[in-house]
């Protein structure tokens, strides 16, 4: 074992210790950004390739808006499991509820941002039209318990100042209906894809809008409140906390070393672990186990070639130390409408995942986000 991975392993098992804990064997699947656009089509991909956008720099280049077919996919999968309460895996999806709406920007001349909501844009894809009654589906066959990732998955402010500042990479990727380009001709942009990390402290007034624009959304979707939240990419502001209790969210998932903006360029840290109880009762979760399958060319993980084997021992530390065992696993791992390959591939290592933790750990117990969550809530006597 080389000492970069003692080290990492170290850390790891450190990072365990704080918390809520358990003697039972819980796994939570989590995965970000459903809903929310990326790369539109195979078409768009080859120009945004070929115009000098750094979309074949990571994995992040096959992912699109989930189709029909990969969630009919992933459903089957799950289903081919039970964990030792005779129940199959089951996903916590983050969702967005609405992307950009690129023909009204555009007719605007790039001075008004304005956004459509989710089932609009499912409709205008080709493969798409049952996305949110799979969504339902999935959720009442317990294989898929969507919750909130936020509005859209970009900064509007930024975003928008990209646009009319005429960058031509940023200009070719919104004529292709796409978002998420990193750079382009080897000039990089920052970071917009962070939809609630403000620039400034004027802008947290328009995230508690947006907020709760997105909780109402959740709630005509799915027919009830978000229990859970993550963060699209970067870290939320604390003062945000409050409103997610208003449109219902009980639970929320943050970083073990969370850097949240105060806005104005400055910062705050703080630490977290399962388990941890904010000022308005909501519980916090944290990720102690990664899996990225399809992961490529980004640097701090090119050192992984085995994500099954990492995550497994990732889920033992957290055993170890009577934790529960929450992965990260983004949506593009099974997302197939550009690249079936990357979907297959995604697929296949799940596979292998799920048969290996059932096999190490026969009374495994598959939870979703909320069930973990409301489990720990009960014994705190918060509920």
């Amino acid at each position: 074992m080389s000492i970069r991975t003692l080290k990492s392993r170290l850390q790891v098992n450190l990072s365990n210790l704080p918390g809520w804990r358990t003697r039972r064997k819980i796994v939570v699947i989590e995965s970000d950004d459903w809903g929310s656009i990326r790369t539109a089509n195979r078409e768009a991909y080859e120009i945004m390739k070929n115009s000098g956008l750094s979309v074949a720099e990571n994995h992040y280049a096959f992912d699109s808006l989930e189709s029909n077919n990969d969630l009919e996919l992933l459903f089957d999968l799950l289903n081919e499991f039970k964990d030792s309460t005779g129940r199959p895996p089951v996903f916590t999806p983050y969702c967005n509820m609405a992307n950009p709406d690129f023909q009204k920007i555009e007719d605007s001349d790039f001075k008004l941002y304005t956004y459509e909501t989710l089932d609009k844009t499912a409709q205008s894809y080709p493969d798409h039209d049952r996305l949110l009654s799979l969504w339902k589906e999935g959720e009442k066959r317990r294989l898929f318990s969507p919750q909130l990732h936020g509005r859209e998955h970009i900064h509007i402010g930024r975003w928008m100042q990209l646009l009319q500042s005429g960058d031509l990479g940023i200009k070719i990727a919104f004529t292709q209906r796409s978002v998420g380009p990193s750079g382009y001709n080897k000039v990089r942009y920052g970071n917009y894809l962070g939809a609630l990390h403000p620039t400034s402290s004027d802008e947290i007034p328009i995230l508690h809008e947006i907020l709760k624009d997105a909780g109402n959304l959740f709630h005509h979707y799915m027919g009830h409140a978000p229990d859970c939240f993550v963060a699209p990419n970067a870290e939320e502001p604390a003062e945000l906390a409050g409103t997610l209790k208003e449109i219902g969210v009980n639970t929320i998932n943050r970083a073990k070393h969370r850097v949240f903006p105060l806005g104005d360029g400055k910062f705050k840290t703080e630490w977290n672990w399962p388990g941890k109880v904010n000022e308005y009762g909501q519980i916090i979760l944290v990720r102690n186990a990664f899996f990225e399958p399809v992961c490529f060319g980004e640097k701090d993980k090119e050192h992984i070639t085995d994500w099954v084997d990492n995550c497994l021992k990732e889920i033992e530390i957290a055993f170890r130390w009577r934790k529960p065992a929450v992965i990260s696993s983004h949506r593009v791992n099974y997302i197939g409408f550009i690249n079936s390959e990357n979907r297959e591939k995604g697929l296949n290592e799940l596979r292998r995942l799920l048969k290996m933790i059932l096999k190490k750990w026969p009374d495994v117990e598959f939870m979703t986000s909320k069930e973990l969550s409301d489990l720990i809530a009960k014994q705190k006597n918060i509920l």
